[in-house]
């Protein structure tokens, strides 16, 4: 029974193990994905992009993930920064969306 406990509990230990190194990679590949942002976004998030954004730095992760398939998903015929995210989110796979949302939303506000 003893040798069942240590295993169980080296499984759940390696498991939590693997999943921390997965966010720490995720948070890694995020800050080199964000930096495509921070021409308009500044390397801290706290730029208001065009003048028109609000500071995304710390957002919740799920209204920040909201906005980037908005914009990846719409065609925009006009100007501007809505055509600029739309162009700039096309590039970008499902992982790299997530990872950015990663690092962006830990981020200090």
């Amino acid at each position: 029974m003893k040798k069942k406990i240590q295993t169980a509990f080296l499984v759940m230990l390696l498991s939590s193990t693997s999943v921390c190194a997965l966010a720490d990679n995720s948070f890694a590949r995020g800050e080199i994905i964000f930096k495509k942002c921070a021409g308009c976004h500044g390397l801290d998030g706290r730029n208001k992009a065009f003048g028109k954004s609000g500071v995304i730095a710390g957002q919740d992760s799920a209204d920040l993930m909201e906005s980037l398939n908005f914009y990846k998903e719409s065609e925009f015929k006009g100007q501007g920064s809505t055509l600029v995210m739309a162009k700039q989110l096309k590039t970008f796979s499902t992982q790299d969306l997530n990872d950015v949302v990663t690092y962006v939303s830990k981020l200090p506000k």
